[in-house]
């Protein structure tokens, strides 16, 4: 018998050295942020999966709304006079067709803390004669909300009430737009004025704006003392900006002012 060789082991060694030498260098792996990246085309089942999934979601979205089993109807928009007409029919309650919605009422009333909140968040500027707001309401009458955020753009917000101090302080002086009241305003016994038979024919009093000057304050003064600055803005006012669209919308989400736009601001909220 002959025992093991002992070279046995370096000619192991020695043959898998000369594998590794005949290895072929690896290619660069290419990652999908590279331009000669090929995406692999996904399989057919899993693009089923997906298209499955995408046709749920929608059917969720746009299909009608249920809730405990009822069928939630689509809410459009109705003209104010069908919610004065509401308030007006509702004014005396005591009439016999209105006896189921008292408990409406009574229900409404821990409601009226934030109805008068969303309206004195949306109440006009001294700078807006007026402004038309939407509202949610119930089909009885018995509560109504602004539905609506008053969003602003910073800067200019506070440039128009800078305005405004100065405005304010004139007025004291001249006393053109305020007149002082007597206080209570109605007698307990009076009923309640209409607003349609009594202040709906009633031009509003003028709004309170500064004259700006047309060469100091060129870069604002197109839309300075609109009611949402810059949200409407057409194709010749953003080539003419030097940002493009200056805003995103109505939202006011993101916005971006030009320079000069932002200097004369600044000059104006200086009062501030």
């Amino acid at each position: 018998m002959t025992g093991p060789s002992k070279n046995l082991p370096r000619r192991e060694r020695g043959e898998s050295g000369r594998q590794q030498q005949r290895a072929e260098p690896e290619q660069p792996r290419i990652t999908p942020l590279d331009p000669q990246f090929v995406p692999n085309e996904p399989a057919a089942a899993e693009t089923d999966k997906k298209a499955q999934e995408w046709r749920k979601l929608s059917s969720q979205r746009y299909d009608t709304k249920r809730r405990m089993g009822f069928a939630e109807q689509e809410k459009c928009d109705m003209p104010p006079e069908h919610l004065r007409k509401i308030i007006k029919d509702h004014g005396d309650m005591s009439a016999r067709k209105y006896r189921h919605d008292k408990r409406v009422y009574l229900g409404a009333l821990k409601y009226v803390p934030h109805a008068v909140l969303k309206l004195l968040e949306n109440m006009p500027m001294p700078w807006e004669q007026s402004r038309d707001v939407s509202v949610l309401y119930h089909v009885t009458g018995a509560i109504t909300f602004v539905n609506e955020i008053p969003w602003v753009i910073e800067p200019v917000y506070m440039a128009q009430w800078g305005s405004m101090w100065i405005m304010m302080r004139r007025e004291k002086r001249d006393r053109k737009h305020f007149k002082r009241m007597r206080f209570p305003p109605f007698d307990d016994e009076e009923p309640p004025l209409d607003f349609g038979d009594n202040l709906l024919d009633m031009e509003p009093l003028e709004a309170i704006q500064m004259e700006l000057d047309e060469e100091d304050d060129a870069a604002v003064l197109d839309w300075f003392y609109d009611s949402k600055p810059l949200a409407d803005e057409d194709e010749e006012d953003v080539q003419k900006s030097a940002v493009g669209r200056r805003v995103n919308g109505t939202s006011y989400r993101k916005w971006r002012l030009d320079l000069p736009v932002m200097a004369n601001l600044h000059r104006l909220a200086s009062q501030l």
